[in-house]
């Protein structure tokens, strides 16, 4: 009898949590829209050139967005948007010097190492060194940032979540191309 007080107020908790995170999936319109419709030019700071806001695929472990692309040299604002409502889909964005599937793989893992005191970053200098910029890692519901600039010479560079197990398919490539600057 004891535990069926708890379930209650347990429950009534729950689904307020659900509904205050937004509980639902994207629509048909943001399921299809055009992943370059996500990055916008920043029209209120002259010390941010390029504005890009992520998000993730509903509650799976991938991007809605698998790639964007930046001019070299701008000073880029990365907003990640995390719109997963499952208490296990935390996130971050991880930007890296190449796009190298074994690279995905080697900060994928030492994040795992790193664990959530180190918010799953990395701490071996060599990888490190590997980190362009990276976000906090995010709760459901919760927006992270962080700004940086892109490389000057043009090239892909790969993005991944480095929560653990989820580098494997939450991946993207940042295109730093001068066809971005217009």
């Amino acid at each position: 009898m004891r535990s069926r007080h708890l379930i209650v107020p347990f429950l009534l908790l729950l689904a307020l949590a659900a509904t205050a995170c937004g509980g639902s999936e994207s629509s048909p319109d943001e399921a299809t829209a055009d992943p370059s419709t996500e990055t916008t030019q920043s029209e209120t700071s002259g010390e941010v050139d390029r504005t890009v806001t992520l998000k993730p695929k509903g509650n799976e472990m991938k991007y809605r967005q698998t790639e964007f692309s930046v001019a070299p040299g701008e000073t880029v604002r990365l907003v990640f948007e995390n719109t997963a409502t499952s208490p296990s889909m935390q996130h971050n964005v991880v930007i890296l010097t190449s796009n190298d599937e074994a690279l995905f793989k080697e900060v994928g893992e030492a994040g795992t190492r790193a664990g959530s005191t180190n918010d799953y970053i990395p701490q071996e200098d060599n990888l490190r060194a590997q980190v362009l910029a990276y976000t906090p890692m995010s709760q459901p519901g919760e927006t992270v940032e962080v700004t940086f600039t892109a490389p000057e010479e043009p090239g892909e560079h790969g993005y991944l979540c480095t929560f653990p197990g989820h580098w494997a398919t939450m991946q993207g490539t940042m295109m730093v191309t001068e066809d971005a600057a217009a």
